[in-house]
């Protein structure tokens, strides 16, 4: 069994980051006939390709003994199990942009995104670099917050209907 070390849960993180991105993008051909609302996911999912950016770029910056330390247990499983989802599995839960908006609230505050916070906190630089991460780390989170003014709200978002992919 291969050590629970920062560094592996570095590339554990990514590839969570890198199935948020690809829900996001899932989400944007769903509804793709909306424009509006696939600009949204798109921006989303560009917001994600950052957070991966933001992670290979404090891992590069980690010393061979800060890469080969423990990692606290929970949270390397955490990021072990997250990186397993099969993304095709979410996205055939949507059928309507209201599900699309309950994944996407869920999926922003779950344990997928706590490791990411963990990460960013733990390792992010305390110069005009991190403070910009910060920033960007706080605009990310509020775009789901302003999402019923755009879009309606849940009896609204019900009837804008997914397209199948099948």
């Amino acid at each position: 069994m291969a050590t629970e070390s920062v560094l592996l849960l570095f590339e554990h993180a990514i590839i969570c980051e890198t199935l948020t991105r690809d829900f996001y993008q899932g989400l944007a051909k769903k509804f793709c006939r909306e424009q509006n609302i696939a600009g949204f996911w798109k921006n989303m999912a560009e917001d994600e390709m950052e957070h991966i950016k933001i992670l290979e770029e404090l891992m590069g910056l980690l010393t061979p003994v800060q890469q080969s330390a423990p990692v606290d247990h929970e949270m390397f499983q955490v990021a072990l199990e997250n990186s397993k989802i099969q993304i095709s599995d979410v996205l055939n839960m949507v059928k309507d942009l209201n599900d699309a908006y309950i994944l996407a609230q869920l999926w922003e505050n779950s344990e997928i995104y706590r490791v990411f916070e963990y990460l960013t906190e733990k390792f992010i630089p305390s110069n005009a670099d991190g403070r910009f991460i910060q920033l960007h780390i706080i605009a990310h989170k509020k775009k789901l917050v302003t999402f019923s003014y755009a879009f309606g709200d849940a009896e609204l978002r019900k009837n804008i209907r997914a397209m199948d992919e099948g």
